[in-house]
């Protein structure tokens, strides 16, 4: 008679390359708790499990080959307690060559509290519609090009306004088919046809105002359009990572985020 063995599952942490937005597939990976070396299964496309442990709250070290330390603090409030996953975006060091060089700007901006970007001229797709029915939202898309797949992962995503000058994050759940996702909110602002959708690039906001943003070298020009929040609110300033590398103020040009709801707009 055969023996089933079944494992609880306590963490799944998908490790996520921030600068390209792909899974890691190099399993020479570190995973260190209160000082003790764990050892997750690796089931493959950058995902690792945790089994056999209380769902207690939780802080551990991340270092992969490559790319910076990381620390991840696991809240078990905040995940999905049938399938508890968290999705960590590693910036890679300067060392890293398996992708290309990378290039990044730092700073010190007082009561900064996150700090992100997109690149506007590299979308992955662009938008069609989005309709609510039910309590689901689903989003539906058009390729860059004609005859383009559109794949979008269940992470978050920028759909970008018209004119660069800003865009709004959404989080995919769900996927119905090649051009349609099921999204986690309602999208906030109107949007029209063929608005790209760009993939975000996450940047490290430290607790001390200090930031580090970090885009493979992959190009002539690095325009990209930045996203970040204090505690005054929310900014957006445009980037070439190659006229501005190194230390910037990042409040120079930047502007704030004033969002105009499907409400506010039908009352004007």
């Amino acid at each position: 008679m055969a023996t089933v063995i079944r494992a609880y599952l306590t963490l799944a942490v998908r490790l996520i390359d921030t600068t390209t937005g792909k899974e890691l597939d190099d399993t020479d990976v570190r995973f260190i708790r209160d000082g003790n070396l764990q050892r997750p299964l690796y089931k493959g496309l950058g995902m690792w499990a945790f089994t056999g442990e209380s769902r207690d709250d939780f802080s551990m070290t991340i270092e992969a080959r490559g790319f910076d330390k990381t620390e991840l603090n696991v809240c078990y409030e905040t995940l999905d307690p049938k399938l508890p996953i968290c999705d960590v975006f590693l910036m890679p060091s300067e060392k890293n060559r398996i992708g290309g060089e990378v290039i990044s700007i730092k700073g010190t901006l007082s009561g900064l509290k996150s700090i992100e970007a997109v690149a506007p001229d590299r979308p992955i797709c662009r938008f069609h519609e989005a309709t609510e029915k039910k309590g689901v939202v689903t989003m539906s898309l058009l390729p860059k090009r004609s005859g383009d797949k559109v794949v979008l992962d269940t992470i978050q995503y920028a759909l970008i306004a018209t004119d660069g000058s800003r865009y709004e994050v959404f989080e995919v759940i769900s996927t119905n088919s090649p051009t349609q996702v099921i999204l986690k909110d309602v999208l906030k602002g109107e949007h029209v046809t063929d608005e790209k959708v760009g993939r975000i690039i996450y940047g490290r906001a430290g607790p001390d105002g200090s930031f580090v943003l970090k885009v493979r070298d992959d190009g002539n020009e690095l325009p990209y359009l930045i996203r970040f929040t204090t505690a005054k609110g929310e900014y957006f300033r445009p980037v070439d990572f190659h006229l501005e590398s190194g230390e910037i103020d990042l409040m120079d040009k930047a502007v704030k985020a004033e969002p105009m709801t499907r409400k506010e707009e039908v009352n004007e």
